[in-house]
């Protein structure tokens, strides 16, 4: 009986990380270039103890990456909303060193530089600071040009770092970016190219997700039940020994 409440308890615990893997990634359905997070579950089998039989598995979730299918690109019109074409990545400084992302919603700070979601934008040269302008463009290399406010000179003021590594090579990490598994910057690519005005949308396929979670509600409810009907034997095990 006690077996079976720690099986249902584990399995119970199971089906809790595979929701939080799930409502993470409804939360995150409208986030600009955001990749679905993957599970995967693994059995263990739980080794028996003097002459009890091999009949006990345990399921363990384990991270098994993220989806890397392309999300749908939305115009908006603006010059400094990018979408990488096919494949890619932006560049951008952490404490950490360089993340990498697909999001390419890129702001200008008090002072000119080019940010993503408040972290620098990493270029060829380093980051990437916007003098007064007039007019902005913006390569499918990823080159940014600007017409000064005064003379009416085209000047190119900078690069973006795009990289191409292997998408299945990276990991991503708690603040969502995506890094290489000995976190050394990536080189860039020139294979890569960008089109401005598009945002890349989220991955996720709510759905599908949705549907998934209501699945792991039903599995909840299965193991608590598991561990209500070990609960009853436990306790009509006790009457019998207190009546013996």
């Amino acid at each position: 009986m006690d077996r079976m409440i720690y099986t249902a308890a584990k399995g119970a615990a199971r089906v809790m990380e595979a929701q939080a893997i799930r409502a993470n990634n409804l939360a995150n359905a409208d986030t600009t270039g955001f990749k679905a997070d993957l599970e995967r579950v693994n059995a263990m089998v739980v080794n028996p103890m003097g002459n009890s039989l091999q009949t006990r598995v345990l399921a363990q979730t384990q991270s098994s990456g993220f989806s890397q299918q392309t999300g749908a690109m939305n115009p908006t019109g603006r010059t400094l909303d990018l979408a990488i074409n096919d494949t890619g990545l932006f560049a951008v400084m952490t404490a950490e060193g360089e993340g990498y992302t697909r999001s390419g919603a890129i702001q200008p700070d008090a002072d000119g530089q080019l940010t993503l979601d408040g972290r620098p934008v990493a270029g060829i040269d380093g980051p990437i600071v916007l003098p007064e302008y007039r007019e902005l463009f913006v390569g499918d290399d990823g080159r940014l040009s600007i017409i000064a406010d005064e003379g009416g000179i085209i000047e190119e003021v900078g690069q973006l770092k795009l990289v191409n590594p292997e998408i299945n090579t990276l990991t991503k990490g708690l603040d969502g970016l995506l890094y290489p598994a000995d976190r050394q910057p990536l080189p860039a690519s020139e294979q890569v190219s960008v089109s401005s005005g598009f945002l890349e949308a989220s991955n996720v396929q709510a759905v599908g997700e949705l549907i998934a979670a209501m699945d792991l509600s039903r599995q909840f409810e299965v193991q608590v039940k598991l561990m209500k009907s070990a609960e009853k034997l436990a306790e009509a095990g006790n009457r019998l020994l207190r009546d013996a």
